[in-house]
């Protein structure tokens, strides 16, 4: 393999219709400036280059941010709480008011942020079809002849909340809405 170095690249900037830095047939001057970094009449730019850094992202309606890729931090924070509140709830009432939570969130937030919004409309309609899975799971345990049938619900039902309000609360993190797998369409 041979190494044949490279000869300086014309500035086309410059060039006239007959070439690189020649006269223009029409009587017109060719523009003044050398390379990148320079400007008219070889002026330096200011401070790297001829374009200026915008400052922080303008505001628009609601305290949004436009030009923004995903949603705030304290967004993203009270999704994830929003998705934790109800696993907590349930522990606390023993698999009675999980629901609360999420739907306080979605109450305060519904109008302010669609992220919010979705996050909690989400795991309000997941709590409330667990809630549904836990009380049928009791009734059975009470029946006799069904009562394994019924640990068999109240077992899945503790899984199933543990484990996607986790998954939930992790994407939420990432500013990703969480799409729960079984969930009645209550709140939206």
């Amino acid at each position: 393999m041979s190494y044949e170095p490279q000869q300086p690249r014309p500035d086309y900037r410059s060039q006239g219709p007959t070439g690189p830095g020649g006269p223009d047939p029409r009587g017109q001057q060719p523009p003044q400036g050398g390379g990148y970094g320079q400007g008219p009449h070889g002026q330096q730019y200011a401070q790297g280059g001829p374009y200026t850094q915008g400052g922080p992202y303008a505001q628009g309606p609601n305290g949004y941010r436009t030009g923004s890729s995903g949603p705030r931090d304290d967004e993203r924070t009270v999704a994830v709480l929003t998705h934790l509140a109800g696993p907590i709830a349930a522990i606390v009432s023993v698999g009675w008011l999980g629901f609360l939570g999420p739907l306080i969130v979605w109450f305060v937030y519904k109008d302010k942020s669609p992220f919010l919004r979705s996050a909690a409309a989400g795991a309000f309609n997941f709590n409330v079809t667990m809630w549904l899975v836990n009380l049928v799971g009791w009734i059975l345990l009470f029946t006799v002849i069904l009562s394994p049938v019924g640990l068999l619900l109240i077992a899945a039902y503790w899984v199933l909340l543990l484990v996607c309000h986790i998954m939930a609360a992790v994407r939420a993190g990432r500013g990703v809405v969480y799409r729960y797998p079984m969930q009645l369409p209550i709140l939206r």
